[in-house]
């Protein structure tokens, strides 16, 4: 049985994009539309408490499991493989749940303000490789980080918020996963194909 060498996160297979505007390829879970009224409360207490001026992007709520890659225009060949690897996933519904709000760090950017915590996190890592696999048997870069933190960004804001925990945790169960064409810049994501998580 042949064994799949994995490089690990070094960034040196991730598609880089050029130029301004562009669209990111990635599959993502998508929480139900009762969590984007939990979020928007969270945000708007913490923006709040911490002066924060973003708003939070409730249209774009996502949990990011592995990213394709970044283009200047999306190649029908990368969606076509992206497809076939999603194709290949064998996974139970997964119960998520985030208790912890923190800002990432980013130089001289604005920071992600993101919900996080360890519910999920071995079903999720789990669906990060086995997407990670199938990408790289499609020709994909396997895109594979053993950094992988699972979190759902709410806004992004130059302030930093420090790591809190959260009063209650957000929680939901996630029964498909998703291919997300994003329009870089203007907060707009696009389903390509979805699948359900049946087990």
């Amino acid at each position: 049985m042949n064994q799949i060498s994995f490089d690990f996160g070094h960034g040196q297979n991730q598609p880089q994009r050029r130029g301004g505007g562009g669209h990111r390829l990635f599959f993502a879970l998508r929480p139900p539309a009762s969590i984007g009224e939990r979020v928007a409360s969270i945000a708007d207490d913490y923006g709040k408490t911490f002066s924060l001026s973003a708003e939070p992007r409730l249209s774009t709520l996502h949990v990011s499991v592995i990213g394709v890659g970044d283009y200047e225009d999306l190649p029908e060949d990368v969606i076509f493989a992206a497809r076939q690897a999603g194709a290949t996933v064998e996974s139970a519904p997964i119960a998520i749940s985030f208790d912890r709000i923190m800002s990432f760090r980013r130089e001289g950017k604005a920071r992600p303000l993101v919900l996080c915590g360890e519910g999920g996190l071995k079903p999720l890592t789990r669906l990060h490789v086995q997407l990670g696999v199938g990408m790289h048997n499609t020709g994909l870069p396997h895109n594979i980080s053993r950094n992988f933190t699972p979190h759902m960004t709410l806004l992004y804001d130059r302030k930093a918020v420090p790591a809190t925990t959260l009063d209650g945790p957000v929680s939901w169960t996630a029964d498909e996963f998703l291919l997300i064409h994003s329009l870089l810049g203007k907060t707009e994501h696009r389903i390509i194909d979805r699948w359900p998580l049946l087990g």
